[in-house]
């Protein structure tokens, strides 16, 4: 009796083993796997997006070193002569914004979906992005989709120093230096780099440097800039900012509200 059982509970036990998970069991699990997903997936969304703006704040202050690096070699900005000329006391800085020439025309820059981007742009005719900036600190001639460089025959960099470190990207709209020569952030936008154009030692971007968004009341500025007569500057010579996650920047806001506040600043 026993024997029989023994033999009996074994069987009882395989047969246990065998029938496997019912529907219940299976929908306990998959709700438990569900629940934990829900609480995981934000902590993972947030870290993916500290790691881009970590990313972007490095590739911004090697492009700042990179125009420092060049004025030190060269002892001027790597601005395009034809820019250069075109600076005023009015407006004595370049933004390298989201415009380029085309032609004899500026048009806007794209974003990932294909849309305009934000127009961002110094006074004048004459638009060019961040292309024609990391074009001289690379000391590229043409860029990879045939289009000829303000640095034809090295003009703009004779000792042709690659002063800029920085990944390709295989389209117009990756992260890193695209086929178009745009340097561009880890959302796809290009970074906007305003540089020194009176060797004052001081920088007013075009968009940062507007009352509307910079100012802070009693004559301070948001974000650590300064009031003068010409707008709201930095004391750098360079200044470099990202679109941040969102891509956006408007006029309408102040530089730390609204759209304008995921943006990302070299000089915060």
């Amino acid at each position: 009796m026993r024997i029989l059982f023994m033999k009996s509970k074994k069987m009882q036990t395989k047969r246990f083993f065998k029938r496997g998970f019912t529907l219940v069991e299976l929908l306990v699990v998959i709700g438990i796997i569900s629940i934990l997903a829900s609480l995981l997936l934000p902590s993972l969304s947030k870290a993916k997006d500290s790691a881009k703006k970590a990313q972007a704040k490095t590739e911004m202050q090697n492009i700042a070193g990179a125009v420092q690096a060049y004025n030190a070699e060269y002892n001027r900005f790597p601005i395009p002569s034809q820019i250069a000329k075109s600076l005023t006391a009015a407006s004595p800085d370049y933004t390298f914004g989201t415009m380029h020439m085309n032609g004899s025309r500026a048009r806007l820059l794209k974003n990932r979906e294909g849309g305009n981007l934000p127009k961002i742009a110094s006074p004048g005719r004459l638009q060019v992005s961040n292309a024609e900036l990391v074009a001289i600190l690379q000391d590229v001639e043409v860029f990879r989709n045939g289009r000829p460089t303000s640095n034809r025959n090295h003009k703009m960099n004779t000792r042709k120093v690659n002063f800029l470190n920085a990944k390709n990207a295989t389209s117009e709209s990756e992260p890193g230096v695209g086929v178009d020569g745009v340097y561009r952030d880890p959302w796809g936008n290009p970074y906007i780099v305003t540089v020194d154009g009176n060797y004052d030692g001081k920088t007013i971007d075009v968009f940062y440097g507007q009352g509307g968004i910079s100012a802070a009341g009693k004559g301070a500025g948001l974000n650590g800039l300064t009031k003068t007569k010409g707008g709201y500057q930095s004391n750098k010579a360079v200044m470099v900012w990202s679109l941040g996650p969102d891509g956006l920047a408007s006029a309408d806001a102040k530089a730390n509200a609204d759209v304008n506040a995921d943006n990302i600043l070299s000089w915060q």
